[in-house]
């Protein structure tokens, strides 16, 4: 049986996306929503209750006001700890959980606080260290993905014959190309510039491989696609890549989208594997930018664009996401932070977006990524073997809850030198590793 019933006072938008995510998509679980009291209690399957008060002796689980509000307000937030849990909203002994764990999962999905004036980092984006995550210490777990194992197991204690579908442990890397190439194709001007900032840097290491380069003796650093297909190969790993086709700006550095080297490495990535938009810098302020540059793909790859990674990973909530909806995009990777490597959303399996402005669950449908490589190299300037250890324990929290694990790197990540000294290695026994506990499922 995975049929459960639910007693609540009152129903909402709210409370239906928050039971889909928890009962429908986490736990694999049919479940049905009931107002009436005497249906109820006379019901002797697996049921529980989720209201200000029980209704008998059931599995009660008591409910905050979050889910069933209408306007949308800055939250008060008091932390509450249960077992290694930890969620925002305390309610009374009588609940199975002494926090709402239904009202902390909205919150933490739909980002509730990122809907409310916050303190910008340089980029105007959200600082994680604003986030209750952070505040609460569990930024680096997928506290939803947590909270649905506790609730598998506190029901099937109450209801064993409840059965409680595992979902199956997957590692997914993601590839934004920001500047496919490092020295090619990037036009006299600009390699001119190049070689005069080598000379006046005295970086003669690197005038001479942007010599090399250029004469067809030596392969461009940023070339490194068949290193990339070539791992995920061996083990067995699915990819998405993201093209940035934005027109030139200060932040915008790409190759031009009409350039014909990029176009041809477009279509032979296209024909490998799965791509989408890398929406550019302002792209998220503006429909008319983020059409054109979609059209673009879509023209270079013959094939609509369902897929999107923001640039810098600077988007607004709900805005930028409701335009992505809005345009047809069915897909987002960009749930995550720049500065932190971590959970954004709490949850490490992709989810439906909620506009709490409407009050109503979207189609499209966004996949966090639990780090990025350049979090570790630019951010906190951190070794690569550092690095590989915080990913393993990242990796270790989502295969412990059967999640989805999204890496976020870069084409430019492995040319060996610099801060990316031994990141080839990093991202070898990342995708050895996580092949290993899939085929381990």
């Amino acid at each position: 049986m995975n049929k459960v019933l639910v007693y609540t006072d009152q129903t909402s938008a709210r409370l239906k996306y928050t039971f889909d995510l928890m009962l429908s998509d986490l736990l694999g679980l049919d479940y049905e929503l009931t107002h009436d009291k005497d249906l109820f209690a006379a019901y002797s399957n697996p049921k529980f209750s989720y209201s200000s008060l029980p209704v008998g002796d059931e599995l009660f689980f008591e409910a905050a006001d979050l889910l069933f509000e209408v306007v949308n307000k800055p939250q008060p937030i008091n932390f509450c700890e249960y077992e290694k849990l930890r969620g925002f909203y305390p309610v009374s002994e009588r609940s199975r959980i002494p926090f709402d764990i239904f009202a902390s999962t909205f919150f933490m999905v739909t980002r509730y606080e990122e809907h409310f004036p916050y303190h910008k980092d340089k980029y105007d984006r959200f600082r994680p260290t604003g986030s209750m995550n952070c505040k609460g210490g569990h930024l680096e777990k997928p506290m939803v993905n947590y909270y649905a194992l506790e609730l598998s197991k506190i029901f099937t204690e109450k209801h064993p014959s409840l059965v409680v579908k595992k979902k199956s442990f997957e590692y997914i890397p993601t590839f934004d190309i920001d500047m496919a190439y490092s020295y090619r194709n990037k036009g006299i001007l600009k390699n001119a510039a190049g070689y005069l900032r080598s000379f006046i840097l005295s970086d003669f290491t690197e005038m001479k491989q942007r010599f090399r380069v250029h004469s067809g003796k030596e392969k461009d650093p940023f070339d490194t696609y068949d290193y990339i297909f070539q791992t995920c190969r061996n083990n067995l790993l699915k990819s998405v890549f993201f093209f940035l086709l934005g027109d030139e700006s200060r932040f915008d550095k790409s190759i031009p989208f009409d350039n014909e080297a990029y176009r041809e490495l477009i279509k032979s990535i296209a024909a490998k594997t799965e791509t989408g938009i890398h929406l550019s810098y302002k792209s998220h302020t503006s429909t008319g930018r983020t059409r054109m540059e979609i059209e673009r793909l879509e023209k270079i790859i013959d094939k609509k664009v369902v897929r999107n990674r923001f640039h810098y990973l600077r988007f607004y909530f709900p805005d930028s996401y409701q335009r992505l909806v809005n345009i047809g995009i069915t897909e987002d990777y960009s749930m995550g932070y720049a500065s932190r490597n971590g959970f954004r959303a709490g949850i490490c399996t992709p989810y439906y977006f909620f506009n709490i402005r409407k009050n109503e669950t979207t189609g499209l449908k966004i996949f966090p990524f639990a780090f990025m490589d350049s979090t570790f190299a630019h951010y906190h300037k951190t070794d690569s073997e550092t690095a590989l250890n915080e990913i393993r324990q990242l990796m270790r929290y989502v295969y412990e809850t059967g999640g989805s694990f999204y890496g976020l790197w870069h084409n430019s990540s492995f040319t060996g030198s610099k801060e990316w000294k031994g990141y080839h290695h990093v991202f070898e026994t990342v995708a050895e590793e996580a092949s290993s506990l899939m085929q381990h499922e």
